[in-house]
């Protein structure tokens, strides 16, 4: 991930970020999606991290796929579906992904903004809609150790 797009680069004891805070220059755009998002705070040994992600209407992730971590995501605004299992995000729904557990494809029907929250890292290998600025820690599926 482009390190200068993290808006918070250590854990070190409580932190705000109010909404004025946000840089639009960090922004990060995912050109195969026209997904935007904002990474607010990524733990450097663990890849744990913390992003705002905001969904086009009509935009939404193209494969099914798994995470290297528990996946938690809350919607802020919009209509997000996971279009496999059906499952519908609405401003205050939660949802959780264990790691491992293949989810998606994802549409949103309306644009969407959603917080999401990875307790490790992201992937065991880069899907195809990532590019090495947006992808976050990927990890060896066996070792556990880091892929760069």
């Amino acid at each position: 991930m482009d390190e200068g797009k993290i808006h918070i680069k250590t854990p070190m004891g409580e932190v705000q970020v109010r909404k004025s805070d946000l840089d639009p220059a960090k922004w990060m755009t995912f050109e195969k999606t026209g997904l935007r998002a904002y990474t607010l705070w990524v733990h450097p040994q663990t890849g744990a991290s913390v992003a705002l992600l905001d969904f086009p209407e009509g935009s939404g992730v193209p494969d099914k796929h798994t995470h290297a971590s528990n996946q938690f995501m809350y919607c802020l605004e919009g209509e997000y579906e996971y279009t496999d299992s059906k499952i519908v995000l609405r401003p205050g729904d939660f949802y959780m992904n264990p790691k491992d557990n293949p989810h998606g494809p994802t549409r949103a029907h309306k644009r969407s903004l959603l917080l999401e929250l990875y307790d490790g890292p992201h992937y065991y290998e880069a899907p195809s809609y990532h590019t090495k600025d947006t992808i976050g820690k990927v990890v060896d599926r066996k070792t556990g150790k880091e892929i760069k």
